[in-house]
């Protein structure tokens, strides 16, 4: 078997020095197999029979030859090579079809065998394929390497090889166990080692692990205030792997706004002008920590501000803390105050489940008696929420802040006490307390779920599925100030800000985006919704739906973004003369 694979340069060299005497013309190629049919060749492999000189003889015979090897015919060769007029006659020697006896565990341990995705019956009565071999040996390697050996040598050993039979043992030796000592940062970016580490799974002491070291490239890219300014490399000393890291300060801490001009809104049936104006600040103490302000105005005499609060890897564990409060006056109606205080167990990369506590009440402003008439209960009331939840968050995006491939998980979920508060004003308009009437204690849950997957398609764009929805469950009715407030800018496009109420709601979306810069893209969308609307007063049930287009660009003075949208519920016509126009603007320092 080697000396026929040493005599294919011999051939090359005959077919080179044939191609240079000949006039240039078209070639035939016929292989004929000395230990089979004369079909049989066709049946199992494909080449061409027609060439354009004699040079290209050689690749097609070396192509010929790996397909058969590949196929368990390791023995497989050219034994003679003629040439007869305008065609190549080459005489094929295959030699038997190798099969394994056994392929045995020499002295691999069980554990990196199964994550290399060793099975012994795969080895036993099988084609010797060259390529699952080494597919294998590549994985037992990757296996070592991602548990503390990144000197691992594997080979077969007792290798046999007899009339198609061919037994081996599988042996690795792994080299000195090797521990991350530490990071070694430089660069002009402040950040606590600790935070470092545990984002990026690289704690001192953990075992040298080359996947999450190949992967601290993509995680440091997508930290909003860190630039990798050159690929992480490592050091091995005696004491362990050192991991260097070289980081410049990038600008993440910002301040933006949106305006939204809405013409003939539903709201105010006139031009409704709305804005937002945000504020949001990283990593300030150099712990990683967010800050984020933001003053809403939705609509008219309506107005929301919402403060946040995270601090990652508290003492240097994998534990953060998050603290939200939100304030919401609906114009003179009610007010809104929740407050969310939350412990995240904090994964690789961001990643995190987490346990919370919220608190949330609402409570009339103002009571309009003419409501009351000829109805036995209000569409608000005064009440307050207990809430117990869980959260999972999670992204595997390539580049979160404008993605072109992977997906994003957010699942929320709380259950809690629901408590209707009596109000004075309310009972000195009713002749008869229907207070009594009611359930003052009950049962609530509240779930909500977010979901995306990008699919990259040509060279600079991608398809981005989405789901949004969230979901109220209780026995007793719910009033018009628990519900959600949904439509907008940020979720289903083409309506007034927060025009749609809901009990439960889903959203899906599907845009389409060309990348025109890291930051920077065209994009057109499509949302179309299932929307609940239960209440104690009212139910309804319908399907609105938006779509538009616009763009996000990045300049040297912030990232602005425009975009136009339209949208209706279904069965009803789509005013084009009243689009949802968007513009924002976001400043980093």
């Amino acid at each position: 078997m080697h000396l026929a694979l040493l005599l294919l340069p011999v051939w090359c060299g005959v077919l080179a020095q044939s191609s240079q005497n000949e006039p240039s013309a078209q070639v035939k190629l016929r292989i004929l197999p000395l230990d089979a049919e004369a079909d049989w060749l066709q049946k199992q492999t494909h080449f061409k029979t027609v060439h354009p000189d004699s040079s290209a003889i050689w690749a097609e015979l070396q192509q010929v030859l790996r397909q058969l090897h590949s196929r368990a015919y390791i023995e497989a060769s050219v034994d003679t090579l003629t040439r007869v007029g305008d065609t190549y006659v080459a005489l094929l020697h295959l030699g038997p079809l190798y099969t394994w006896t056994h392929l045995q565990n020499g002295n691999v341990p069980e554990p990196l065998l199964q994550q290399a995705g060793w099975r012994r019956k795969g080895y036993e009565k099988r084609p010797l394929e060259p390529l699952q071999l080494q597919h294998l040996q590549d994985n037992l390697l990757a296996a070592a390497e991602n548990n503390g050996y990144p000197f691992a040598q594997v080979w077969l050993d007792s290798l046999q090889m007899a009339e198609g039979q061919v037994s081996a043992r599988l042996m690795l030796d792994r080299g000195r166990f090797v521990r991350v000592e530490r990071l070694a940062l430089s660069g002009e970016l402040t950040i606590a080692e600790s935070y470092l580490s545990n984002y990026l799974g690289l704690r001192p002491g953990t075992p040298y692990n080359r996947a999450q070291l190949l992967r601290a490239r993509r995680r440091l890219r997508e930290l909003p205030f860190a630039n990798l300014a050159q690929d992480p490399t490592v050091q091995f000393t005696e004491e362990g792997a050192v991991v260097e890291l070289t980081l410049d300060k990038r600008r993440a801490s910002r301040f933006d706004f949106l305006i939204g001009v809405l013409p003939n809104s539903a709201q105010v049936g006139r031009m409704l002008v709305t804005g937002s104006f945000t504020g949001e600040m990283y990593n300030q103490f150099g712990r990683g920590e967010r800050i984020y302000a933001e003053f809403e105005a939705l609509r008219p005499q309506t107005q929301q501000l919402d403060l946040q609060f995270n601090y990652p890897y508290l003492l240097g564990l994998p534990f953060g803390v998050d603290a939200k409060f939100n304030l919401y006056k609906r114009d003179s109606t009610y007010l809104d105050v929740e407050s969310d205080f939350g412990l995240q167990y904090l994964l690789e990369g961001g990643n995190y489940f987490k346990v919370f506590w919220n608190n949330r009440s609402s409570n009339l402003l103002n009571v309009d008696s003419t409501l009351l008439a000829g109805q036995r209960l209000p569409p608000t009331l005064d009440v307050r929420y207990g809430n117990f939840g869980l959260a999972y968050v999670f992204q595997n995006l390539d580049y979160r802040f404008n993605p072109r491939r992977g997906w994003s998980l957010a699942l929320r979920g709380a259950a809690g006490v629901k408590q209707i508060r009596r109000n004075n004003r309310l009972e000195a308009l009713e002749n008869e307390n229907f207070y009594d009437s009611l359930t003052l204690r009950s049962l609530q849950y509240r779930m909500s779920v977010r979901a995306e997957r990008f699919f990259p398609v040509f060279n600079r764009a991608t398809v981005k599925l989405g789901l949004q929805g969230a979901y109220i469950l209780s026995d007793e009715p719910v009033y018009l100030n628990e519900q959600f407030r949904i439509g907008g800018n940020r979720l289903l496009r083409g309506f007034d800000e927060e025009l749609i109420f809901a009990t439960r709601y889903t959203v899906a979306t599907l845009e389409y985006r060309l990348l025109i810069g890291q930051n920077s893209y065209l994009y057109t969308f499509g949302d179309y919704a299932y929307v609940e609307d239960h209440t104690a007063t009212r139910r309804d049930r319908f399907f609105p739906f938006g779509f538009g287009a616009g763009i996000t660009f990045e300049t040297k003075a912030g990232l602005f973004g425009l975009s136009v949208a339209a949208g209706a519920r279904q069965g009803e016509a789509i005013d084009f003369s009243a689009p949802k126009v968007h513009f924002g603007y976001v400043s980093l320092f």
